[in-house]
């Protein structure tokens, strides 16, 4: 007996073992969802086999299903919308290990956009046709058409070039350069420029002209920093294959005489014509501004300058393709933007003569020095005139001729070795009868100033001048200190003189008084 109940545990435990063996592992249900702006990522494993699973985005649902251990898919969201999702697992072993999870996603940032760069296509004629097309070659340009792209990687790869060109597009535009240019000349006189460039106004801020000039004063520049990569070639290299063998249109357009907007006037002194003045672009006109005034072109060939043209100011160029209003004509004139003056008259301190002045800049005229004046005795026979720069606005100075320090001086005398003044016709005598004295800035002032009158304190030496024969008139100086000068032989003979007449007095007393 007892044998047989050791027989039977032992068998037991073997058995017990044997299940144990045979077991199916234990689930760890491990993973879940990841979900950002462009996709939601259902990635899970280590689950029994016949586990129930829903996945819904937005209200939908997209996975009703079951899974054995192992599921992982990704589902993509529409990157420019926000969503909402959710993921549930109904596990096969235990209602315990039952999952869910749920979240929302952000639509992504959209990437900002490059910044397009423009593309100007302008034609010229080649200043000489036997030579290839470049930028020192090249006549007036005019636009001819335009392009926004990206920015190339390489601009100097040219792949930004603008082609084919249209013949008669071409045509229309370089007949507002050349009113008879033909179909033989753009195909061997004439050229293409085409300029790469980034303008903060795009395609709007292009310049529809362009001249080349040998001293560097072109029209039409883009600004500093704004041009990326440009390139030259013969017009007829960008025409369509069989364009320069189409003969000439027969129909010649109808010319119809229009009258251009007159440009406004600056009215401030000292200010600039700038594109305030030009007129905005007409259907019939453009303008541009420049150093000889507003310059209006007709816009293509089907434009005349009217009879009125000339009559509102403009003047008509000898071929009618251009009218230019004057600068003249529209800054302020010369007598609006004068010097205002104040009180200018000759003026004695002590014994000395001087001018004494104030003077007043026109509204709208600034300088930038402290002492900006130039003052001007202007000589009246047209002599040497005395010129004194660097003076401030208002102020006093030494009449010409006239010096302040020791040995004074006076304009129209010259001083001898003893002291007396001689008058003689040098030293600016010309300024004691009346003379005109110019203040200038940039805007200028003249006016006629008298030299103080004879009876004056400071007109004259304050003795009366000796007479002397063949005194020379000394030099005249070019600022307002003038060294003495003048003869001396007049003086130290009327000193010898009374020096003999003394002596003979002395001795006719002593014997008067003797006898």
């Amino acid at each position: 007996m007892k044998r047989l109940l050791a027989s039977v545990a032992t068998t037991a435990l073997a058995l017990g073992g044997l299940l144990v063996v045979t077991a199916a592992p234990a689930s760890a249900h491990s993973g879940e969802p990841v979900a950002d702006c462009q996709s939601l990522k259902v990635d899970l494993w280590a689950y029994a086999p016949g586990n129930g699973l829903t996945v819904v985005v937005d209200g939908t649902t997209l996975e009703p299903r079951s899974f054995d251990g192992h599921f992982k898919k990704t589902y993509e969201l529409d990157p420019t919308q926000d969503h909402t999702w959710s993921v549930a697992v109904d596990a096969s072993d235990n209602s315990r290990y039952d999952k869910s999870w749920k979240g929302s996603t952000t639509a992504c940032e959209a990437p900002e956009e490059e910044t397009p760069v423009q593309v100007g296509v302008y034609v010229y004629p080649k200043l000489d046709a036997e030579r290839p097309a470049a930028w020192e070659n090249s006549g007036p340009q005019k636009i001819v058409t335009s392009d926004e792209v990206a920015l190339p990687e390489k601009p100097w790869d040219k792949t930004w070039l603008v082609a084919p060109l249209d013949l008669e597009a071409v045509r229309e535009v370089a007949k507002t350069i050349e009113p008879d240019v033909t179909t033989e000349d753009l195909c061997t006189a004439w050229a293409v420029q085409q300029d790469l460039v980034d303008l903060p106004g795009g395609v709007d801020d292009l310049p529809t002209d362009i001249r080349y000039s040998p001293d560097g004063q072109h029209l039409g520049e883009f600004p500093d920093g704004t041009l990326i990569s440009w390139d030259h070639q013969d017009l007829a290299n960008l025409f369509p294959e069989g364009a320069c063998d189409t003969p000439e249109p027969i129909d010649e357009p109808v010319v119809a005489p229009a009258t251009p907007d007159v440009p406004a006037a600056v009215e401030v002194c000292g200010a600039e014509l700038t594109g305030d003045a030009v007129p905005a672009e007409s259907p019939q006109f453009r303008y541009t501004a420049t150093a000889e005034g507003v310059v209006a072109e007709p816009k293509d060939a089907s434009v005349e300058f009217s009879a009125e043209t000339a009559e509102l100011g403009y003047v008509v160029a000898e071929d009618g393709r251009s009218a230019l209003f004057p600068i003249a004509d529209l800054l302020p004139s010369d007598e609006a933007c004068a010097l205002v003056p104040g009180t200018i008259e000759a003026v004695c301190q002590g014994d000395v003569p001087y001018l004494g002045y104030a003077v007043a800049l026109p509204e709208g005229v600034t300088v930038d020095e402290e002492n900006p004046l130039t003052i001007t005795f202007l000589h009246p026979n047209g002599g040497e005139n005395y010129v004194v720069e660097g003076q401030p606005l208002d102020g006093t100075i030494l009449w010409p001729g006239a010096s302040a320090e020791e040995p004074k001086q006076w304009p129209g005398f010259v001083r001898n070795e003893d002291g007396s003044y001689t008058e003689t016709e040098g030293n600016y005598a010309w300024t004691r009868d009346g003379v005109e004295v110019l203040f200038e800035v940039n805007p200028s002032y003249s006016t006629v100033v008298s030299y103080p009158p004879a009876t004056s304190a400071c007109a004259n030496p304050p003795v009366a001048p000796v007479a002397a024969e063949d005194v020379p008139a000394p030099a005249e100086a070019s600022g307002p200190e003038l060294a003495t000068t003048g003869a001396t032989v007049a003086g130290a003979a009327a000193f010898a003189a009374l020096l003999v007449g003394g002596g003979a007095l002395v001795f006719w007393l002593r014997r008067r008084v003797q006898s």
